[in-house]
């Protein structure tokens, strides 16, 4: 798997076409043979939802949060950004991590950090040429990042809501960072979005 480090997938570009042209090139016939599989799962899951743990921290303290999927539906590609504002805690978002992610094995991933506006993104693209073979993400439940944070010696006590959901998007000029979940059929699935906390102690 290729992880990239604050840098996007493509330039100049919308990242939503991109997975989409892989994945109409790649996995057309895709659906049919999985429908069974996903019919079995679909009576163990209610909903697609994305959610992240609820922490609490000390001040002076580096730790992991951890952003889970819940998905029903089988997935080739998602890409989440979470906010991470407040008024009166400033956290320092550090680095995204995938070691024991649900989708690991995926052909890339990547993150990006934006300080000022307290955002934090990662996104997974199933394949990236017709010719490789790996399983997409079937239904199921389990952690896909760890998000890592540091609170400062000086930082302020208080709670941090980590928002995000169908409305939520990364800030950039030419890439649609944002909120999307995709099937290997290239179709957009919904997905709930629960939020978790960072208290500071």
């Amino acid at each position: 798997m290729h992880v990239l480090e604050n840098r996007g997938l493509i330039k100049g570009g919308r990242l939503k076409k991109t997975i989409v042209l892989i994945l109409v090139i790649s996995l057309s016939g895709f659906a049919l043979a999985q429908e069974e599989k996903k019919e079995i799962k679909k009576k163990e899951i209610k909903r697609n939802t994305c959610y992240t743990e609820s922490v609490e921290v000390e001040k002076g303290t580096s730790f992991p949060v951890k952003v889970f999927l819940n998905n029903l539906d089988t997935l080739a590609a998602f890409s989440v950004p979470i906010y991470y504002r407040s008024d009166t805690v400033d956290l320092k978002c550090d680095s995204v991590t995938f070691h024991g992610s649900r989708a690991e094995y995926f052909a890339m991933s990547f993150f990006k950090i934006e300080p000022v506006g307290k955002v934090a993104f990662f996104a997974f693209l199933w394949v990236t040429e017709p010719s490789q073979d790996a399983p997409p993400l079937d239904p199921g439940e389990g952690m896909v990042a760890d998000l890592w944070f540091t609170a400062p010696d000086d930082v302020k006590a208080g709670k941090v809501e980590l928002k995000s959901g169908p409305n939520a998007f990364f800030p950039h000029e030419y890439i649609d960072y944002s909120y999307e979940f995709t099937t290997p059929t290239a179709t957009e699935v919904d997905f709930d979005y629960v939020p978790g906390y960072i208290t500071v102690k």
